[in-house]
């Protein structure tokens, strides 16, 4: 929304939209949060809290950036009683009486900060359970070139979390298992239909690169408690998952290049090398696309794959696909719904 259209009544009337379409219940794009649920009635119905909200950041989803603002700053303030509300989310409990007056209270005391966070903050998430349907993409992709290592480019990496999957550990509902186990990072997820027939091992990696306008520095600590202020206070074991990852991290950060994925991406195509499997992936980033973005970016993938196959795996809205390109002409070799964090996935199109 553009600051000249943040009317009161467009402010409440998208937080009420968050509410209801982002927060209550669940479907393949959304996962519940009854705190954030209530909280965004509460902002819908206060003048004050709309007029914070509309400082946010221009592209920038609002009620998303304007939350995670407050939970930032509430960090700062461990005796606040807000905490108390957000604690007892974690521990999976209902909203708690007076969340919403403790949430007012709050950012009335420290609208400053609020407002400063908003104004030069982006939401800019890293779930690491978007592995969970990564790896079995990844395992299809080995298994059509059994001698021949992966190569991966991430396309709005963030932090470059998803470049290191082959370093977690997988646990799905059918009882099945892959990946390192020791690994402090374990994922779990439902298996609502059977798993793709993938290799039992891990396939070999000897490329991985990601690209993003503004990579995210886990070794920054402040940059770390931002994406920890990203996750909503209901999501503890998100919490736990990124606190995990980020020790790995630490020892193997990714390589992450700066910048516009269509003018970079050529480059790092150039330098994928030839005697591996290229894959370009990406996970609720091509939405941010200007439309001639999005047909540049397809582009770009349709010409290297006159030289060489490329797989693509998009991961788009409430499905994500392995598609096959070799010479200008794409193959869906797998496809699937799936929870966007990754908690649950419907295979429908197995190989």
């Amino acid at each position: 929304m553009r600051p000249n259209d943040r009317s009161h009544e467009a402010l409440a009337l998208r937080f009420r939209t968050f509410a209801s379409e982002e927060c209550s219940g669940e479907s393949g794009l959304n996962v519940l949060s009854s705190t954030y649920e209530v909280l965004s009635l509460a902002v819908a119905s206060s003048n004050e809290l709309l007029d914070m909200a509309r400082h946010c950041q221009v592209g920038q989803p609002i009620p998303n950036l304007f939350f995670a603002a407050v939970k930032r700053v509430l960090a700062d303030h461990p005796d606040d009683g807000l905490n108390y509300h957000y604690a007892g989310s974690a521990r999976g409990g209902k909203p708690t009486a007076g969340l919403e007056e403790a949430f007012g209270e709050f950012c009335s005391a420290h609208s400053h900060e609020i407002r400063a966070l908003v104004q030069t903050r982006r939401v800019q998430t890293n779930e690491i359970r978007r592995s969970s349907y990564l790896m079995p993409a990844f395992g299809l992709i080995a298994r059509e070139n059994p001698d021949r290592p992966l190569a991966l480019i991430d396309v709005g990496a963030s932090a470059g979390l998803n470049l290191l999957w082959d370093s977690y550990r997988y646990r799905y509902s059918d009882g099945s298992t892959y990946g390192p186990p020791d690994s402090p990072v374990v994922i779990e997820a439902e298996t609502r239909t059977p798993m793709p027939r993938i290799p039992d091992q891990l396939p070999r990696v000897t490329y991985r690169v990601g690209i993003d306008l503004s990579p995210v520095d886990l070794s920054d600590d402040e940059e770390y408690r931002w994406m920890m202020a990203l996750v909503w206070p209901d999501h503890a074991d998100r919490a736990e998952l990124l606190a995990a990852a980020r020790s790995i991290w630490l020892e193997t950060p990714p390589e992450i290049v700066a910048g516009d994925a269509v003018a970079i991406l050529p480059d790092v195509l150039t330098d994928a090398p030839e005697d591996a499997t290229l894959c370009v992936f990406h996970c609720h980033t091509l939405n941010q696309f200007p439309v001639e973005a999005r047909s540049a970016f397809y582009e770009i993938l349709m010409g290297e794959s006159e030289r060489r196959i490329v797989y693509h795996v998009p991961s788009e809205g409430e499905r994500m696909s392995v598609d096959r390109i070799d010479d200008r002409q794409s193959t869906t070799i797998l496809s699937a719904r799936r929870n966007a964090h990754g908690r649950w996935i419907e295979w429908d199109k197995l190989k």
